[in-house]
């Protein structure tokens, strides 16, 4: 089996996990605040990785890495994937603490067509089969949710903005995971991303009850697979896959998402929905087809074009974050 073929089993085991875990956190958030909820399984998620962490904390990167860098660089490059998801995860819980867990898992899932765009500011042209393959999967998106959201309001702002915070993780990671060591990657990113969520949550007065603690106990340990489990397979995962093609894959997660709402929470999967799922299922194996994103160079055929376009995307993707952030907070206030 080649490395790529193995990275994408291995990304078949965040899918699932992560497939799992929105009707799970929208039960949960009836009995726990969202800084707590999403504190508390990161926390959880951080520490499962703390032994297997340290055992590996020698094992080299995969690529040899001929730049100078701090030997600490996995930290920091852990700190910052630890503020893009402690965002992405506050603004995505607020939102599925106030709409249905499917519609939730729709609106994440677009974050996926944001990656390539990321991964173009910061100088990676994605190919164009992978644009095709994310422009399949957000329509099997389509009809797999009906028709997508009657209406866009607060709630729904909350978890668009949030979908820049897990595409800006995304990329990073991407770029980092080839010069760190991967494991200490996430310890770092789960570990201070749940330290930080929980510290501001007793800050706040939002902690749980021990009496409360104690009966969300399964959702919040939950963690351990969706922050623990599915964050490492998804680092190892792109040693050998591009961020673009790891954002394909991320669509069929509102497939399991479904599915799990129908045995959990007995919601019934129309002749429309199940055509949705083929079509996100078509997508993903379409961008499976396209070669890995090539650095943006001087020689690149359409160089100035593309570089006049990230700054552009850049502008536009800072002012669509704080515009969606400002109104919905906005709303609640």
């Amino acid at each position: 089996m080649s490395p790529k073929a193995k990275a994408l089993a291995l990304m078949a085991i965040p899918t699932l996990i992560w497939g799992f875990s929105y009707p799970i956190g929208r039960v949960a958030l009836e009995s726990l605040s969202p800084w707590s909820y999403s504190g508390l399984r990161f926390l959880f998620g951080g520490l499962s990785l703390l032994p297997l962490a340290l055992r590996e904390r020698h094992r080299p990167a995969p690529l040899a890495y001929s730049g100078d860098h701090s030997p600490r660089l996995w930290l920091w490059a852990g700190l910052l994937g630890a503020v893009f998801i402690s965002c992405g995860a506050i603004l995505q819980t607020y939102g599925l603490a106030r709409l249905p867990s499917g519609q939730v898992g729709f609106l994440t899932a677009i974050y996926s067509s944001l990656v390539p765009l990321l991964a173009l500011i910061i100088g990676f042209v994605p190919r164009l089969l992978v644009l095709a393959g994310l422009l399949v999967s957000l329509t099997g998106l389509y009809f797999l949710t009906g028709g997508g959201p009657a209406g866009f309001g607060p709630a729904e702002g909350l978890v668009m903005a949030s979908n820049f915070f897990w595409a800006a993780q995304l990329v990073s990671a991407g770029y980092f995971v080839t010069k760190v060591n991967a494991w200490l990657f996430t310890l770092a990113q789960n570990l201070t991303a749940g330290l930080f969520m929980t510290t501001l949550a007793a800050f706040g007065g939002f902690l749980p009850t021990w009496e409360i603690f104690f009966q969300t106990l399964p959702f919040t340990m939950w963690g351990i697979l969706s922050a623990g489990v599915g964050n490492l397979c998804q680092t190892l995962a792109q040693r050998n896959l591009s961020s673009t093609t790891v954002a394909v894959l991320s669509p069929l997660q509102t497939v399991i998402a479904a599915v799990a709402g129908m045995i959990f929470l007995n919601e019934v999967m129309t002749g429309r929905m199940i055509w949705g799922a083929s079509i996100i299922i078509l997508g993903s194996l379409i961008a499976q087809l396209a070669r890995e994103a090539s650095p943006l160079t001087p020689d690149h055929a359409y160089f100035r074009l593309l570089n006049r376009l990230r700054l552009v995307l850049a502008v536009v993707a800072v002012g669509a974050l704080l515009s969606l952030v400002t109104w919905s907070a906005a709303a609640y206030s």
